[in-house]
C-alpha cells in the first residue's frame, strides 16, 4: 500500500502536495476579479482555478494518478 499524500503549506499563498515521487504546487495568483489559484505539475501550468478547494482536489488528482 502506498503512502498518503503529504499536502504543505510553504506561505500564505503557496502550498504543495506530493506523493510517491510527484510534487504538485498550487500558488495564489493575485490579478483583480480575475485572482484564483494556479495549479503547477513539473513547473507547467496545469489550470488556473478560482476556489483553493477546487485547485487542491485538482492537485490530489494529478499527485495521485498512475504514471
Amino acid at each position: 500500500m502506498s503512502p498518503k499524500p503529504t499536502f504543505t503549506q510553504e506561505n500564505s499563498h503557496r502550498y504543495a502536495v506530493e506523493h510517491a515521487g510527484r510534487r504538485v504546487a498550487l500558488q495564489y495568483e493575485p490579478a483583480g476579479f480575475q485572482s484564483g489559484w494556479a495549479v503547477y505539475a513539473d513547473d507547467t501550468l496545469v489550470e488556473r482555478c478560482p476556489e483553493f478547494m477546487q485547485a487542491r482536489g485538482l492537485a490530489l488528482a494529478l499527485a495521485t494518478q498512475d504514471a
